[in-house]
């Protein structure tokens, strides 16, 4: 298959829907930007070939052309000096020379028009490549954007998780709280029996102080 061959089917190919369809889109966009690099590279040294080719043509064309025109002149020239057969040889040798001119003009034009068409690739495999590099960054932007809500979507889940231990934490404390509160509670209620046995024997204390005072007065 020829080169304009191989670029044309490469363009052809539908990019977006190729991508999408790929399992792995960036390493199918990397293997496409492979194959348009290197369809490049060929694709200039085919054009700076043909563009040589084409030059050497338009050589060969305006030289033939030029010993045309000589040949042609100079059975013009035998012609006005009466030499009819002097004429006629250089008229042969013109005709002979146009031949040539017109076949080599015909090379040329074709040549032209190929070196056109490699050019015309050219720029479409440029455009192309470019327009793939886009969407391969467009795609890796995708990938990354996509990695970072992950690893968000993780850590929002250990907060919650964390959030889940503090809130244990903060049970924790309020059952240490009750408890602290019983032990307070317990403490004053001894507190108080240990007071109503106090005031108890202080009583007894003065009672019996009393029962003395009346015995010493008589009473």
């Amino acid at each position: 298959m020829s080169i304009l061959g191989r670029i044309k089917d490469l363009l052809s190919a539908n990019i977006n829907s190729m991508l999408d369809k790929a399992e792995d889109p960036e390493k199918m966009a990397n293997e496409y930007l492979r194959q348009l690099t290197n369809e490049l590279y060929e694709a200039r040294t085919n054009v700076a070939a043909a563009m040589a080719d084409e030059t050497k043509l338009e050589q060969k064309m305006v030289e033939f052309q030029g010993q045309a025109d000589q040949w042609q002149s100079k059975a013009e020239a035998a012609l006005r000096a009466g030499d009819e057969e002097l004429a006629k040889a250089a008229l042969s040798r013109k005709v002979q020379a146009q031949k040539m001119a017109d076949q080599y003009r015909t090379q040329h034009a074709a040549q032209e028009e190929q070196v056109d068409a490699l050019q015309e690739a050219l720029v479409d495999l440029e455009t192309r490549i470019a327009e793939t590099k886009a969407k391969k960054e467009l795609i890796i932007a995708k990938k990354n954007r996509a990695q970072t809500q992950e690893a968000l979507q993780s850590t929002m889940r250990s907060m919650g998780q964390v959030g889940a231990l503090d809130k244990l934490d903060q049970l924790e404390e309020k059952v240490d709280d009750r408890l602290a509160k019983a032990e307070a509670m317990s403490k004053l209620e001894g507190d108080s029996l240990d007071n109503r046995f106090r005031d108890l024997e202080r009583n007894q204390e003065v009672d019996s102080e009393l029962e003395e005072l009346k015995r010493k007065l008589g009473m």
